[in-house]
């Protein structure tokens, strides 16, 4: 026999289940209060209690759309109820039925006047539909009603910004912090303003205080390094994306900006270096000709990590130390060494040659140092002066250098096809010839010269033995070269010829070359053609400074060259 129950036991068992389903919401148990629920659903079907509780849970679970469903059931039932044209409103919002939204948020404030929660959340509806001015008009309402609101007077920073009204929006962000100063979204975006004003230093301080209330923000990094970008700051820039990124990697702003600040640290040639076969295998060689199972090794310009991981296969039982001085570029050669299984045998210093002491970065002088801090000039990237220091303070007596020594090699040059690029004269009948005056008095060229050619005998301009030299001084001389040609020729071609080890050597010459390299010749052009007799003796003033070299043509025969 089934017990009737009357309708007030009745009300009392579906609150008494609705209560159940709250406490389940409460402690997360969304799958266990969505089957209640949906049973509670089925007796009482238009319940408004049910539909309330139902509507909270599935916007729990995400579903808004369904959430829509119950709301809108509950609003036909409770048309003057402001709070559930409220929820109604901000299901609709999330479904992306904007104008729907806007309308429900509206009756929301005609059912309950002062409603500073719906002017709050229809001013974000607006500025969602990019409709500023109406945005900052209910953030006002909204700020008016309720004077604390901290979260109104941040979004009403960000629509006056929209507007181009900088100084409310600064004045805005700074009520947010005030009422709320561990507020980290309002110190964000008032970093951004103050940068836009071009006020960076405040901006910085203010962002770093934003990244200390919640160090998981990776928008506020990404805008610390856009405004230390701002500042010339570009290691600090790439620091604070680096930062960004471990957080949100997939983080598009992020990424773009350190891209853009790293491709500043980062020379445009590395790649080609790193394609460089030619060269990647003479060092190949050379390394694993020298090292032994004892060998002490020590790298200078880590770049990706390339030969640091060649000498680290060479046979030495001693863990690999290889520097780097670029931050950016020392990350990433540490990642690249990870990658490849090197983690355990090679460690990666951030740091110049010259910051490297013995006993804190080195555990004993190295056995072998190997570089490859030349440029295609040889000297661009300081080599003499790190050579210098390297020998003298990290280098264990008896020890070798990679390369042992090099040259910097000059020849005259001609052809037709060269000239058209060190030379301009007649262009469709115009004489052109004045341009020269003002064009380079030094170019690199970065393809393969097929059909370069050569007036002289090579010649060595400068030698540097790295070996046994322990200074390199600055140098002037007067190079003579015999013509074994006739012909018209444009100016000097210089390459880098470089003794790795023993007879192990690596040439960039501009004609016997097997492959192009990426080290390419460097070109010093006359002032004008010169029409060239085979026999002739030209005279060539060349110098370096350590860091720079430079050829001129002095004399033909005896004669000076005007």
């Amino acid at each position: 026999m089934v017990q009737e129950i009357n309708e007030s036991e009745y009300n009392i068992l579906i609150n008494k289940q609705i209560n159940q389903v709250i406490n389940l919401i409460n402690l997360g148990n969304f799958q266990d209060a969505l089957i209640l629920g949906q049973s509670l659903e089925q007796s009482s079907e238009n319940n408004p209690n049910v539909l309330n509780v139902m509507g909270m849970l599935t916007v729990k679970l995400g579903d808004h759309a369904d959430a829509v469903r119950y709301f809108r059931k509950l609003v036909k039932i409770r048309p003057n109820c402001a709070l559930s044209s409220y929820q109604l409103a901000s299901s609709l919002n999330s479904t992306g039925q904007r104008e729907a939204a806007i309308s429900s948020y509206k009756q929301a404030i005609r059912n309950k006047r002062n409603y500073a929660d719906a002017h709050y959340a229809l001013g974000n509806v607006y500025g969602s539909v990019s409709d500023y001015k109406k945005a900052v008009t209910h953030y006002k309402e909204a700020i008016r009603i309720q004077p604390e609101f901290a979260a109104a007077y941040n979004n009403l920073g960000a629509a006056l910004t929209k507007l181009g009204r900088q100084d409310e929006a600064m004045d805005s962000y700074h009520s947010a912090t005030r009422i709320k100063p561990d507020y980290s979204e309002a110190y964000h975006n008032l970093a951004v303003m103050l940068n836009i004003c071009g006020k960076n230093e405040q901006a910085i301080v203010t962002c770093l205080k934003s990244i200390e209330i919640n160090p998981n923000f990776a928008d506020a990094y990404y805008s610390l390094g856009v405004i230390f970008g701002a500042l010339g700051n570009n290691e600090e820039a790439i620091r604070s994306f680096e930062r960004g990124l471990k957080l949100v990697p997939d983080h598009i702003d992020t990424n773009a900006g350190f891209f853009y600040a790293s491709g500043k640290e980062v020379p445009g040639w590395h790649i080609p270096m790193m394609n460089d076969d030619p060269r990647n295998q003479a060092y190949k060689r050379a390394l694993e000709t020298t090292i032994t199972e004892d060998t002490q090794v020590l790298e200078i310009g880590a770049g990706s990590g390339l030969l640091a991981m060649i000498a680290a296969q060479s046979g030495t039982n001693k863990k690999i130390t290889t520097c780097e001085m670029t931050p950016v570029i020392a990350s990433v050669a540490k990642e690249i060494i990870e990658l490849n299984g090197f983690g355990n045998s090679v460690e990666v210093l951030a740091k110049a040659s010259k910051d490297i002491s013995i006993g804190e970065d080195l555990t004993d002088k190295a056995d072998l140092i190997v570089s490859e801090v030349i440029s295609n000039e040889f000297l661009g990237e300081g080599v003499l002066d790190t050579v210098e220091d390297a020998k003298k303070r990290l280098l264990a007596p008896g020890g070798r250098m990679i390369p042992e020594s090099g040259c910097i090699m000059i020849n005259l040059v001609g052809g037709e096809a060269i000239g058209k690029k060190l030379y301009i004269g007649d262009v469709l009948g115009f004489n052109l010839e004045p341009f020269n005056k003002i064009k380079p008095r030094k170019i690199s060229i970065d393809q393969q010269m097929n059909s370069v050619e050569l007036f002289t005998n090579d010649a060595i301009a400068f030698q540097f033995n790295f070996q046994e030299q322990d200074q390199f001084p600055r140098e002037v001389k007067t190079l003579e070269l015999k013509l074994q040609k006739t012909g018209k020729c444009f100016g000097i071609i210089q390459w880098v010829l470089l003794r790795l080890v023993d007879e192990i050597i690596f040439e960039n010459h501009p004609v016997k070359q097997v492959a192009e390299s990426a080290w390419y010749p460097m070109f010093y052009p006359f002032y004008k053609p010169l029409n060239l007799t085979k026999n002739q003796v030209i005279q060539i003033r060349a110098t370096h400074n350590r860091t720079s070299v430079n050829f001129t043509l002095i004399a033909i025969d005896g004669v000076p060259f005007q």
